[in-house]
């Protein structure tokens, strides 16, 4: 479980690189996946097993690479406009969506204790974003609605890891997430070009933010996660990667100073708890 815990704390930090790196949302992910994937290249040559790379490459994962790029793009788009916090509460609501997708493919109906989850979670989440949504600045509204696009990218991008993972099962996770990193990268050079930014990146702080986003968010917390929940009950793993958008809503507060009032944080506290009931509920359908 202490893989599973250091991954969560690695990636919780990824939305506040990106909130520091200042840059379009594109160049963001560009640089998350590039760093990211060369990083683990140089992890696979140290082990000596740079080959796996090249068993990790099928159309599975190369498929799981293009729902994964259109999870950064929104999910950096929606820190860019709502704050790390926030952006990563919104996106963390793919738990439904695998799960209903789950109960849809089985032909039956989710059990009681998801619907009372999503329940729960939708009310936390009315708290803090749906009780003067219309009041809500343009801004705002963009980025709650590229948080629940992030969502089901999210989804999507969990349902077709797997497949990408095991289909050379030799490979190995990391093997199988430098390639994903890499083809993620390949994918997003004509999207930067194509909205007009530019790979050039304007301060230290965005270099050293970029850096720390692929190195600690891509690589060493991806990696983590993927070794750690082997041994984890799927209920204990939904529990401790809860620690991710907990964290990250606290490094909204005290990093960039996000107002928060009781209403809120109850909000947040409903939202989390409904986010892992669904996790357990999910878990329950594959025992």
């Amino acid at each position: 479980m202490g893989l599973l815990l250091f991954g969560a704390a690695c990636i919780s930090f990824s939305a506040v690189f990106v909130k520091l790196a200042g840059v379009a949302p594109s160049v963001s992910a560009f640089y998350r996946l590039f760093v990211g994937g060369l990083t683990l290249l140089v992890l696979l040559g140290a082990t000596k097993n740079l080959g796996a790379a090249k068993r990790a490459l099928s159309w599975p994962a190369l498929g799981c690479a293009v729902f994964f790029v259109c999870d950064l793009l929104c999910w950096h788009a929606s820190i860019n406009y709502v704050g790390p916090g926030l952006a990563t509460l919104v996106g963390n609501f793919q738990v439904f969506l695998i799960t209903a997708a789950a109960a849809v493919a089985a032909r039956r109906a989710p059990r009681p204790l998801f619907l009372a989850a999503m329940t729960v979670a939708l009310f936390g989440l009315y708290l803090v974003v749906g009780r003067n949504f219309a009041g809500q600045t343009h801004e705002f509204r963009l980025g709650i609605g590229y948080g629940l696009a992030t969502s089901v990218f999210y989804a999507l991008f969990i349902m077709t890891l797997k497949k990408a993972v095991t289909d050379h099962g030799r490979a190995g996770p990391m093997a199988a997430m430098a390639v994903l990193s890499l083809a993620g990268a390949a994918l997003l050079v004509p999207v930067v070009v194509g909205v007009g930014a530019s790979f050039a990146l304007p301060t230290a702080q965005s270099w050293l933010a970029l850096l720390g986003l692929g190195v600690v968010g891509q690589a060493v917390g991806w990696l983590a996660i993927s070794m750690g929940l082997a041994g984890v009950r799927p209920a204990l793993a939904g529990l401790v990667l809860l620690l991710q958008p907990t964290l990250s809503y606290l490094w909204d507060v005290l990093f960039f100073g996000k107002a928060t009032g009781p209403v809120e944080l109850a909000g947040v506290a409903l939202a989390l708890g409904g986010i892992y009931l669904g996790s357990v509920a999910r878990g329950a359908e594959k025992t």
